[in-house]
Protein backbone atom coordinates (compact mmCIF):
# COMPACT_ATOMS: atom_id res chain seq x y z
CA UNK A 1 0.00 0.00 0.00
CA UNK A 2 1.40 3.23 -0.90
CA UNK A 3 1.84 6.01 1.30
CA UNK A 4 -0.22 9.30 0.84
CA UNK A 5 1.74 12.04 -0.90
CA UNK A 6 3.57 13.83 1.82
CA UNK A 7 3.94 17.50 2.14
CA UNK A 8 6.01 20.27 4.56
CA UNK A 9 5.05 22.91 6.09
CA UNK A 10 7.17 25.93 7.72
CA UNK A 11 4.57 27.86 8.87
CA UNK A 12 4.29 30.35 6.63
CA UNK A 13 1.70 30.63 3.59
CA UNK A 14 1.82 31.38 0.34
CA UNK A 15 2.52 34.88 0.27
CA UNK A 16 5.06 34.83 3.12
CA UNK A 17 2.93 35.57 5.77
CA UNK A 18 3.34 33.28 8.78
CA UNK A 19 0.04 31.63 10.61
CA UNK A 20 -1.19 32.90 13.47
CA UNK A 21 0.56 30.66 15.40
CA UNK A 22 4.60 31.61 14.00
CA UNK A 23 6.63 30.24 11.97
CA UNK A 24 8.02 26.97 12.97
CA UNK A 25 10.59 24.37 11.69
CA UNK A 26 10.35 21.86 8.26
CA UNK A 27 7.27 19.36 9.28
CA UNK A 28 6.36 16.43 7.41
CA UNK A 29 2.71 16.30 7.20
CA UNK A 30 -0.04 13.68 5.00
CA UNK A 31 -3.26 14.78 6.18
CA UNK A 32 -5.02 18.19 4.77
CA UNK A 33 -4.00 20.48 7.71
CA UNK A 34 -0.40 20.64 9.22
CA UNK A 35 0.03 19.65 12.83
CA UNK A 36 2.93 21.18 14.30
CA UNK A 37 1.62 22.37 17.61
CA UNK A 38 -1.17 25.19 16.94
CA UNK A 39 -0.39 25.95 13.46
CA UNK A 40 -3.29 24.86 11.44
CA UNK A 41 -2.31 26.19 8.02
CA UNK A 42 -3.78 23.67 4.81
CA UNK A 43 -1.97 22.13 2.15
CA UNK A 44 -3.04 24.54 -0.36
CA UNK A 45 -1.52 27.34 1.69
CA UNK A 46 1.70 26.66 2.48
CA UNK A 47 4.63 27.78 0.20
CA UNK A 48 6.04 24.68 -0.59
CA UNK A 49 4.56 21.52 -1.80
CA UNK A 50 7.74 19.93 -2.01
CA UNK A 51 9.02 17.13 0.80
CA UNK A 52 11.67 18.24 2.34
CA UNK A 53 13.11 18.08 5.86
CA UNK A 54 14.33 20.11 8.74
CA UNK A 55 17.95 19.18 7.79
CA UNK A 56 19.21 17.86 11.16
CA UNK A 57 17.74 20.55 13.13
CA UNK A 58 18.84 20.08 16.75
CA UNK A 59 18.26 21.45 19.97
CA UNK A 60 20.53 19.87 22.13
CA UNK A 61 20.77 21.18 25.12
CA UNK A 62 24.35 22.51 26.54
CA UNK A 63 25.37 20.57 28.98
CA UNK A 64 22.04 18.62 29.57
CA UNK A 65 23.19 15.26 27.91
CA UNK A 66 25.93 15.14 30.49
CA UNK A 67 23.38 14.91 33.29
CA UNK A 68 20.16 15.79 32.86
CA UNK A 69 18.80 12.71 31.51
CA UNK A 70 19.23 11.87 35.14
CA UNK A 71 15.81 11.80 36.94
CA UNK A 72 13.23 11.09 34.46
CA UNK A 73 11.73 7.46 35.70
CA UNK A 74 12.08 7.00 39.64
CA UNK A 75 15.26 8.41 40.43
CA UNK A 76 17.70 8.95 37.54
CA UNK A 77 17.47 7.65 34.12
CA UNK A 78 19.79 8.10 31.18
CA UNK A 79 23.32 7.28 31.43
CA UNK A 80 23.56 4.61 28.51
CA UNK A 81 24.20 1.44 29.69
CA UNK A 82 25.96 -1.25 26.91
CA UNK A 83 24.28 -4.40 26.96
CA UNK A 84 26.59 -7.39 28.17
CA UNK A 85 29.62 -8.04 25.93
CA UNK A 86 27.70 -6.31 22.58
CA UNK A 87 26.61 -9.57 21.13
CA UNK A 88 22.85 -10.45 20.25
CA UNK A 89 21.72 -12.08 23.53
CA UNK A 90 18.24 -13.37 23.16
CA UNK A 91 17.75 -10.74 20.36
CA UNK A 92 19.25 -9.05 18.08
CA UNK A 93 18.24 -8.93 13.85
CA UNK A 94 19.46 -11.22 11.23
CA UNK A 95 17.65 -9.66 8.39
CA UNK A 96 18.99 -8.86 5.64
CA UNK A 97 21.15 -5.75 5.23
CA UNK A 98 19.00 -3.20 2.88
CA UNK A 99 20.50 -0.09 0.92
CA UNK A 100 21.42 2.74 3.27
CA UNK A 101 22.06 0.78 6.02
CA UNK A 102 18.54 0.00 6.50
CA UNK A 103 17.06 -3.59 7.24
CA UNK A 104 14.94 -5.64 4.46
CA UNK A 105 12.34 -8.09 5.31
CA UNK A 106 9.10 -8.60 6.35
CA UNK A 107 7.52 -7.01 9.44
CA UNK A 108 7.47 -10.01 12.06
CA UNK A 109 4.69 -8.58 13.68
CA UNK A 110 3.60 -6.36 16.96
CA UNK A 111 6.32 -6.33 20.01
CA UNK A 112 3.14 -6.64 22.24
CA UNK A 113 1.57 -10.22 20.64
CA UNK A 114 4.33 -12.43 21.96
CA UNK A 115 5.04 -10.70 25.22
CA UNK A 116 4.00 -11.98 28.21
CA UNK A 117 3.42 -8.32 29.90
CA UNK A 118 2.00 -7.37 26.07
CA UNK A 119 -0.96 -5.40 27.67
CA UNK A 120 1.77 -2.79 28.64
CA UNK A 121 3.62 -2.52 25.21
CA UNK A 122 2.98 -0.49 22.10
CA UNK A 123 3.76 0.71 18.82
CA UNK A 124 0.42 2.21 17.90
CA UNK A 125 -2.15 -0.96 18.05
CA UNK A 126 -3.29 -0.13 21.42
CA UNK A 127 -3.64 2.97 23.16
CA UNK A 128 -1.99 3.59 26.51
CA UNK A 129 -2.43 7.33 27.20
CA UNK A 130 -6.13 8.27 27.15
CA UNK A 131 -5.39 11.84 27.36
CA UNK A 132 -8.09 14.25 28.19
CA UNK A 133 -10.30 15.18 25.23
CA UNK A 134 -12.74 12.58 24.36
CA UNK A 135 -12.09 13.26 20.54
CA UNK A 136 -8.64 12.55 20.28
CA UNK A 137 -9.18 9.62 22.79
CA UNK A 138 -12.00 8.07 20.37
CA UNK A 139 -9.69 9.14 17.55
CA UNK A 140 -6.71 7.31 18.98
CA UNK A 141 -8.37 4.22 19.43
CA UNK A 142 -10.24 4.24 15.59
CA UNK A 143 -6.37 4.38 14.73
CA UNK A 144 -5.42 1.86 17.06
CA UNK A 145 -7.72 -0.54 15.21
CA UNK A 146 -6.30 0.14 11.63
CA UNK A 147 -3.22 -0.08 12.98
CA UNK A 148 -3.64 -2.95 14.76
CA UNK A 149 -5.12 -4.33 11.10
CA UNK A 150 -1.76 -3.62 9.85
CA UNK A 151 -3.57 -0.85 7.54
CA UNK A 152 -0.99 1.94 7.99
CA UNK A 153 -2.29 4.29 5.35
CA UNK A 154 -5.68 4.69 7.55
CA UNK A 155 -3.82 4.63 10.48
CA UNK A 156 -1.36 7.29 9.91
CA UNK A 157 -4.42 9.75 8.64
CA UNK A 158 -6.61 9.34 11.70
CA UNK A 159 -3.12 9.39 14.28
CA UNK A 160 -2.87 12.93 12.16
CA UNK A 161 -6.71 13.78 13.05
CA UNK A 162 -5.80 12.88 16.50
CA UNK A 163 -3.11 14.79 16.73
CA UNK A 164 -4.97 17.56 15.07
CA UNK A 165 -7.40 17.35 17.90
CA UNK A 166 -5.71 17.49 20.78
CA UNK A 167 -1.56 18.31 19.72
CA UNK A 168 -0.51 18.54 23.29
CA UNK A 169 -0.67 14.95 22.90
CA UNK A 170 2.69 13.07 22.31
CA UNK A 171 1.19 9.86 21.64
CA UNK A 172 -0.71 10.90 18.90
CA UNK A 173 2.44 11.78 17.10
CA UNK A 174 4.99 9.32 17.98
CA UNK A 175 2.21 6.67 16.46
CA UNK A 176 1.82 8.96 13.32
CA UNK A 177 5.68 8.66 12.86
CA UNK A 178 5.45 4.70 13.57
CA UNK A 179 2.21 3.87 10.71
CA UNK A 180 4.71 6.51 8.17
CA UNK A 181 8.07 4.36 9.22
CA UNK A 182 5.79 1.16 8.50
CA UNK A 183 4.24 2.68 5.22
CA UNK A 184 8.25 2.22 3.83
CA UNK A 185 7.73 -0.89 2.18
CA UNK A 186 11.29 -1.22 1.03
CA UNK A 187 12.95 -0.89 4.64
CA UNK A 188 12.13 -1.95 8.08
CA UNK A 189 12.14 0.69 10.60
CA UNK A 190 14.74 1.33 13.26
CA UNK A 191 12.79 0.51 16.52
CA UNK A 192 13.72 2.00 20.17
CA UNK A 193 11.51 1.56 23.09
CA UNK A 194 11.10 4.26 25.97
CA UNK A 195 9.54 3.08 29.31
CA UNK A 196 7.30 5.07 31.50
CA UNK A 197 5.01 5.89 34.29
CA UNK A 198 2.02 5.89 32.30
CA UNK A 199 -0.59 4.25 34.76
CA UNK A 200 0.59 6.26 37.87
CA UNK A 201 1.84 9.31 36.15
CA UNK A 202 0.31 10.14 33.12
CA UNK A 203 1.48 13.92 33.30
CA UNK A 204 5.07 13.14 34.04
CA UNK A 205 4.70 10.02 31.29
CA UNK A 206 3.58 12.82 28.97
CA UNK A 207 6.05 15.50 29.87
CA UNK A 208 9.24 12.33 28.93
CA UNK A 209 7.21 11.72 25.82
CA UNK A 210 6.90 14.57 24.10
CA UNK A 211 10.62 15.33 24.22
CA UNK A 212 11.11 11.76 22.43
CA UNK A 213 8.43 12.42 20.09
CA UNK A 214 10.39 15.55 19.29
CA UNK A 215 13.68 13.88 18.54
CA UNK A 216 11.63 11.10 16.34
CA UNK A 217 10.02 13.50 13.85
CA UNK A 218 13.73 15.21 13.86
CA UNK A 219 15.13 12.07 12.98
CA UNK A 220 12.38 10.95 10.36
CA UNK A 221 12.37 14.23 8.61
CA UNK A 222 16.33 14.24 8.63
CA UNK A 223 16.90 10.91 7.56
CA UNK A 224 19.53 10.64 5.03
CA UNK A 225 17.93 7.85 3.63
CA UNK A 226 14.69 8.97 3.67
CA UNK A 227 12.91 4.98 3.91
CA UNK A 228 14.98 4.37 6.94
CA UNK A 229 12.48 5.98 9.48
CA UNK A 230 12.65 5.40 13.34
CA UNK A 231 9.89 3.58 15.41
CA UNK A 232 9.36 4.44 19.14
CA UNK A 233 7.53 1.34 21.28
CA UNK A 234 5.94 2.41 24.30
CA UNK A 235 6.01 0.76 27.60
CA UNK A 236 4.34 0.77 30.70
CA UNK A 237 6.73 0.18 33.45
CA UNK A 238 4.40 1.40 36.90
CA UNK A 239 4.70 -1.88 38.20
CA UNK A 240 8.00 -2.48 39.73
CA UNK A 241 7.51 -6.72 40.05
CA UNK A 242 7.01 -6.75 36.19
CA UNK A 243 9.73 -4.85 35.23
CA UNK A 244 12.27 -8.18 34.65
CA UNK A 245 8.87 -9.91 32.27
CA UNK A 246 8.67 -6.47 30.64
CA UNK A 247 12.59 -6.75 29.92
CA UNK A 248 12.67 -10.43 28.66
CA UNK A 249 9.86 -8.99 26.43
CA UNK A 250 11.71 -6.43 24.63
CA UNK A 251 15.02 -8.53 24.80
CA UNK A 252 13.37 -11.37 23.15
CA UNK A 253 11.73 -9.06 20.19
CA UNK A 254 14.32 -8.62 18.28
CA UNK A 255 12.81 -5.33 16.90
CA UNK A 256 14.03 -3.55 19.57
CA UNK A 257 17.81 -2.23 18.88
CA UNK A 258 17.39 0.35 22.48
CA UNK A 259 15.61 1.01 25.34
CA UNK A 260 15.62 4.73 27.09
CA UNK A 261 14.27 4.62 30.84
CA UNK A 262 14.12 2.90 33.92
CA UNK A 263 15.36 4.16 37.14
CA UNK A 264 17.72 3.49 39.97
CA UNK A 265 15.64 1.39 42.45
CA UNK A 266 16.11 -2.17 42.81
CA UNK A 267 13.56 -3.46 39.97
CA UNK A 268 15.28 -1.15 37.34
CA UNK A 269 18.97 -2.22 38.47
CA UNK A 270 17.63 -5.98 38.10
CA UNK A 271 15.96 -5.10 34.89
CA UNK A 272 19.23 -3.09 33.61
CA UNK A 273 21.70 -5.97 34.47
CA UNK A 274 19.08 -8.46 32.41
CA UNK A 275 19.20 -6.65 29.44
CA UNK A 276 23.04 -5.93 29.29
CA UNK A 277 23.43 -10.08 30.06
CA UNK A 278 21.83 -10.15 26.57
CA UNK A 279 22.98 -7.73 24.78
CA UNK A 280 20.56 -4.91 24.54
CA UNK A 281 21.54 -1.31 25.13
CA UNK A 282 19.63 0.53 27.84
CA UNK A 283 19.86 4.26 28.85
CA UNK A 284 19.81 4.09 32.74
CA UNK A 285 20.93 5.94 35.44
CA UNK A 286 23.95 3.03 36.24
CA UNK A 287 26.63 4.18 33.67
CA UNK A 288 27.55 6.70 31.13
CA UNK A 289 30.87 8.75 30.65
CA UNK A 290 30.90 12.27 28.99
CA UNK A 291 34.55 13.89 28.21
CA UNK A 292 35.69 16.34 25.82
CA UNK A 293 37.82 15.44 22.96
CA UNK A 294 40.57 17.30 22.04
CA UNK A 295 39.13 19.18 19.32
CA UNK A 296 36.30 20.36 21.79
CA UNK A 297 33.23 17.86 21.07
CA UNK A 298 31.57 16.27 23.47
CA UNK A 299 31.59 12.90 23.63
CA UNK A 300 29.26 10.34 25.27
CA UNK A 301 30.75 6.40 25.99
CA UNK A 302 29.02 3.65 27.73
CA UNK A 303 30.74 2.05 30.49
CA UNK A 304 29.83 -1.96 31.94
CA UNK A 305 27.62 -1.73 35.12
CA UNK A 306 30.05 -2.95 37.20
CA UNK A 307 32.65 -0.21 36.32
CA UNK A 308 30.25 2.86 36.17
CA UNK A 309 28.53 2.11 39.31
CA UNK A 310 26.26 5.24 38.74
CA UNK A 311 29.41 7.77 38.91
CA UNK A 312 28.05 10.43 36.92
CA UNK A 313 24.31 10.23 38.29
CA UNK A 314 26.61 10.43 41.81
CA UNK A 315 28.54 13.61 40.05
CA UNK A 316 25.01 14.72 39.09
CA UNK A 317 24.17 14.95 42.95
CA UNK A 318 27.19 16.44 44.39
CA UNK A 319 26.73 19.28 42.13
CA UNK A 320 23.08 19.92 42.67
CA UNK A 321 23.94 19.84 46.49
CA UNK A 322 26.50 22.32 46.06
CA UNK A 323 24.23 24.55 43.71
CA UNK A 324 21.21 24.82 46.51
CA UNK A 325 24.21 25.29 49.71
CA UNK A 326 25.56 28.43 47.51
CA UNK A 327 22.22 29.51 46.61
CA UNK A 328 21.13 29.01 51.08
CA UNK A 329 24.63 31.18 51.64
CA UNK A 330 23.70 34.34 49.44
CA UNK A 331 20.50 34.08 50.34
CA UNK A 332 20.26 33.52 54.08
CA UNK A 333 21.45 36.35 56.28
CA UNK A 334 23.41 33.86 58.81
CA UNK A 335 25.47 30.63 57.64
CA UNK A 336 23.16 27.54 56.63
CA UNK A 337 22.24 25.08 59.14
CA UNK A 338 20.51 22.36 57.32
CA UNK A 339 17.96 20.00 58.13
CA UNK A 340 17.34 16.61 55.45
CA UNK A 341 14.30 15.45 55.32
CA UNK A 342 14.53 11.53 53.65
CA UNK A 343 12.79 8.41 53.32
CA UNK A 344 14.64 5.82 54.34
CA UNK A 345 12.53 2.94 52.68
CA UNK A 346 13.76 4.63 49.21
CA UNK A 347 17.21 3.72 47.69
CA UNK A 348 17.20 7.44 45.71
CA UNK A 349 16.02 9.12 48.88
CA UNK A 350 18.68 7.77 50.69
CA UNK A 351 21.43 8.72 47.79
CA UNK A 352 20.20 12.29 47.78
CA UNK A 353 20.36 12.29 51.63
CA UNK A 354 23.95 10.96 51.58
CA UNK A 355 25.28 12.99 48.85
CA UNK A 356 23.88 16.43 50.46
CA UNK A 357 25.11 15.51 53.89
CA UNK A 358 28.37 14.92 52.47
CA UNK A 359 28.99 18.14 50.37
CA UNK A 360 27.32 20.49 53.63
CA UNK A 361 30.25 18.78 56.11
CA UNK A 362 32.74 19.39 53.32
CA UNK A 363 31.54 22.76 53.70
CA UNK A 364 31.57 22.87 57.04
CA UNK A 365 27.88 23.37 57.35
CA UNK A 366 25.77 21.78 60.50
CA UNK A 367 23.23 19.58 59.48
CA UNK A 368 20.76 16.90 61.08
CA UNK A 369 19.00 14.51 59.11
CA UNK A 370 15.07 13.83 59.98
CA UNK A 371 13.40 10.43 58.57
CA UNK A 372 9.90 10.49 57.54
CA UNK A 373 9.51 6.88 57.34
CA UNK A 374 6.19 7.55 59.83
CA UNK A 375 4.43 8.19 56.84
CA UNK A 376 4.20 11.65 56.63
CA UNK A 377 1.28 12.90 55.03
CA UNK A 378 -0.92 16.23 53.64
CA UNK A 379 -3.66 14.66 55.93
CA UNK A 380 -0.99 13.91 58.85
CA UNK A 381 -0.06 17.61 59.78
CA UNK A 382 0.36 16.86 62.50
CA UNK A 383 3.83 14.81 62.19
CA UNK A 384 5.32 17.08 59.75
CA UNK A 385 5.03 19.76 62.21
CA UNK A 386 6.65 17.82 65.01
CA UNK A 387 9.62 17.52 62.25
CA UNK A 388 9.84 21.22 61.79
CA UNK A 389 9.71 21.44 65.35
CA UNK A 390 12.60 19.46 65.64
CA UNK A 391 14.95 20.91 63.07
CA UNK A 392 14.06 24.51 64.65
CA UNK A 393 15.36 23.32 67.53
CA UNK A 394 18.74 22.04 66.04
CA UNK A 395 18.84 25.35 65.42
CA UNK A 396 18.24 24.25 61.69
CA UNK A 397 17.62 27.69 59.32
CA UNK A 398 16.90 25.75 55.66
CA UNK A 399 15.19 22.27 55.11
CA UNK A 400 16.68 20.22 52.54
CA UNK A 401 13.70 17.74 50.91
CA UNK A 402 15.42 14.63 49.67
CA UNK A 403 12.06 12.73 48.75
CA UNK A 404 10.99 11.31 45.22
CA UNK A 405 8.20 11.69 43.69
CA UNK A 406 5.76 9.16 45.66
CA UNK A 407 6.50 11.93 48.68
CA UNK A 408 4.75 14.42 46.85
CA UNK A 409 1.99 14.59 49.38
CA UNK A 410 4.76 14.15 52.57
CA UNK A 411 6.56 17.40 50.54
CA UNK A 412 3.56 19.31 50.82
CA UNK A 413 2.62 18.61 54.36
CA UNK A 414 6.36 19.92 55.37
CA UNK A 415 5.75 22.92 53.48
CA UNK A 416 2.55 23.72 55.03
CA UNK A 417 3.76 23.19 58.21
CA UNK A 418 6.84 25.45 57.70
CA UNK A 419 4.53 28.28 56.14
CA UNK A 420 2.76 28.34 59.59
CA UNK A 421 5.73 29.12 61.67
CA UNK A 422 6.88 32.72 63.15
CA UNK A 423 10.53 32.28 61.04
CA UNK A 424 10.34 29.64 57.88
CA UNK A 425 12.91 27.60 57.05
CA UNK A 426 14.02 27.95 53.35
CA UNK A 427 12.81 25.25 51.43
CA UNK A 428 14.98 23.26 49.40
CA UNK A 429 14.67 20.23 46.63
CA UNK A 430 15.47 18.42 43.93
CA UNK A 431 14.42 17.31 40.37
CA UNK A 432 11.79 14.83 41.93
CA UNK A 433 9.89 17.19 43.16
CA UNK A 434 9.34 19.51 39.89
CA UNK A 435 5.43 18.62 39.62
CA UNK A 436 2.61 20.34 39.05
CA UNK A 437 0.76 18.74 42.11
CA UNK A 438 2.99 20.82 44.05
CA UNK A 439 2.61 24.06 42.44
CA UNK A 440 -1.26 23.25 42.19
CA UNK A 441 -2.24 21.83 45.85
CA UNK A 442 0.54 23.49 47.63
CA UNK A 443 -0.33 27.05 47.43
CA UNK A 444 1.51 29.52 49.10
CA UNK A 445 2.97 27.18 51.26
CA UNK A 446 6.09 26.15 47.91
CA UNK A 447 6.19 29.88 47.52
CA UNK A 448 9.86 30.27 47.67
CA UNK A 449 11.01 27.02 47.60
CA UNK A 450 13.89 26.22 44.89
CA UNK A 451 14.56 23.14 43.16
CA UNK A 452 17.80 21.66 41.92
CA UNK A 453 17.03 20.14 37.61
CA UNK A 454 19.07 19.67 35.03
CA UNK A 455 17.35 22.29 32.74
CA UNK A 456 15.01 25.46 33.41
CA UNK A 457 13.18 26.80 31.01
CA UNK A 458 13.58 30.22 29.16
CA UNK A 459 11.96 31.91 26.82
CA UNK A 460 15.04 33.08 24.79
CA UNK A 461 16.04 29.44 25.19
CA UNK A 462 15.70 27.96 21.28
CA UNK A 463 14.75 24.53 22.16
CA UNK A 464 12.18 26.46 24.41
CA UNK A 465 11.31 28.27 21.85
CA UNK A 466 10.49 25.20 18.95
CA UNK A 467 9.23 23.03 22.01
CA UNK A 468 6.49 25.80 22.88
CA UNK A 469 5.42 25.99 19.30
CA UNK A 470 4.83 22.58 19.29
CA UNK A 471 3.47 21.95 22.22
CA UNK A 472 1.66 24.64 22.81
CA UNK A 473 3.20 26.15 25.76
CA UNK A 474 6.10 25.72 28.31
CA UNK A 475 8.14 22.58 28.51
CA UNK A 476 9.78 20.70 31.28
CA UNK A 477 12.91 19.85 32.45
CA UNK A 478 11.92 16.06 31.63
CA UNK A 479 10.69 17.21 28.20
CA UNK A 480 14.30 18.70 27.64
CA UNK A 481 16.12 15.38 28.98
CA UNK A 482 14.14 13.44 27.14
CA UNK A 483 15.12 14.61 24.00
CA UNK A 484 18.80 14.42 24.58
CA UNK A 485 18.18 10.96 25.76
CA UNK A 486 16.14 9.99 22.68
CA UNK A 487 19.01 12.07 20.54
CA UNK A 488 21.88 10.19 21.82
CA UNK A 489 20.48 6.86 21.18
CA UNK A 490 19.14 8.71 17.73
CA UNK A 491 22.85 9.63 16.93
CA UNK A 492 23.96 5.80 16.99
CA UNK A 493 21.15 4.40 14.82
CA UNK A 494 21.55 7.55 12.28
CA UNK A 495 25.54 6.86 12.01
CA UNK A 496 26.57 5.19 8.80
CA UNK A 497 28.04 1.46 9.61
CA UNK A 498 31.14 0.50 8.75
CA UNK A 499 31.31 -3.01 9.21
CA UNK A 500 31.27 -4.79 5.22
CA UNK A 501 27.50 -6.20 5.85
CA UNK A 502 26.08 -2.43 6.08
CA UNK A 503 23.44 -3.51 8.63
CA UNK A 504 22.60 -2.35 11.60
CA UNK A 505 22.06 -4.58 14.89
CA UNK A 506 22.36 -4.66 18.92
CA UNK A 507 25.22 -5.60 18.56
CA UNK A 508 26.81 -2.51 16.58
CA UNK A 509 24.55 -0.24 18.73
CA UNK A 510 26.30 -1.29 21.53
CA UNK A 511 29.88 -0.88 19.97
CA UNK A 512 28.70 2.44 18.78
CA UNK A 513 28.06 4.23 21.74
CA UNK A 514 30.81 2.10 23.80
CA UNK A 515 33.20 3.82 21.61
CA UNK A 516 31.46 7.27 22.00
CA UNK A 517 28.90 8.79 20.44
CA UNK A 518 29.96 12.60 19.69
CA UNK A 519 27.05 15.50 20.88
CA UNK A 520 26.57 17.98 18.21
CA UNK A 521 25.29 21.16 19.73
CA UNK A 522 27.10 21.01 23.19
CA UNK A 523 30.51 21.54 22.80
CA UNK A 524 30.47 25.47 23.18
CA UNK A 525 28.73 25.28 26.54
CA UNK A 526 29.62 21.94 27.97
CA UNK A 527 30.87 22.61 31.50
CA UNK A 528 27.65 21.32 33.75
CA UNK A 529 29.62 20.93 36.72
CA UNK A 530 31.72 23.85 37.20
CA UNK A 531 28.93 26.12 36.39
CA UNK A 532 26.56 24.89 38.47
CA UNK A 533 23.16 22.89 38.00
CA UNK A 534 20.36 24.95 37.25
CA UNK A 535 17.85 26.39 39.99
CA UNK A 536 14.29 27.31 39.80
CA UNK A 537 12.13 29.30 42.19
CA UNK A 538 7.91 28.64 42.91
CA UNK A 539 7.13 32.42 42.27
CA UNK A 540 3.37 33.77 42.01
CA UNK A 541 1.77 34.53 38.02
CA UNK A 542 1.03 32.94 35.24
CA UNK A 543 2.07 30.65 32.49
CA UNK A 544 2.02 27.28 35.60
CA UNK A 545 0.20 24.66 35.62
CA UNK A 546 -3.84 24.41 34.90
CA UNK A 547 -5.35 25.30 38.64
CA UNK A 548 -2.22 27.03 40.23
CA UNK A 549 -1.12 30.51 40.60
CA UNK A 550 2.54 29.48 40.88
CA UNK A 551 5.10 28.72 38.07
CA UNK A 552 8.70 27.25 38.28
CA UNK A 553 11.27 30.47 37.07
CA UNK A 554 15.06 30.08 36.85
CA UNK A 555 17.26 31.26 38.92
CA UNK A 556 20.87 32.54 37.74
CA UNK A 557 22.98 29.64 40.20
CA UNK A 558 25.94 30.59 37.77
CA UNK A 559 27.02 34.03 39.55
CA UNK A 560 30.31 34.20 40.73
CA UNK A 561 30.50 34.25 44.80
CA UNK A 562 31.66 37.92 45.88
Amino acid sequence: MSAPKPWTCTGKDKNGNPAASGEHPPHTNYGPFCTYGSCTLSREEVVSDKQTGPGGNKFLIPGAIAVGVLALVGGGMALLSPGGDGGGGRGGSEMTPAGGNCLAGEFEGFISEQASQGRFISQGEQVLLTGTQPQNISQKRDAAQSFQNGDWQRALEQYQFAASSDPNDPEAKIYLNNARARLRSDALPRTIAVAIPISSNPDEAREILRGVALSQDQFNNSSPTPDCLMEVALVDVDRSEESIEIAEDLIASSQVLGLIGHGSDEYAQQAVQVYQDNGLTVVSPLTMSVSMSPTGTSVLRVLPYQEGSGQMLDGYLKRSSESLIEHASRELPSPPVVSVFFNSDVAYSRRMKDSFISTLQEKGVSVTPLDILSDISASSGGDASNMIRSATQAGANTAYLALTRGRINSALAIARANAAQNNPLLLLGADELFSPSLLIEGGSAIEGMVLAIPWSWSPEDPFAQQSAAMWQGRVSWRTATAFDATEALAGALKRQNDNEDGGLNRAEVVNRLRQGQPISGVAADFNVFAQGIPLVEAVRGEGGPSGSNYRFDPIDNRETDE
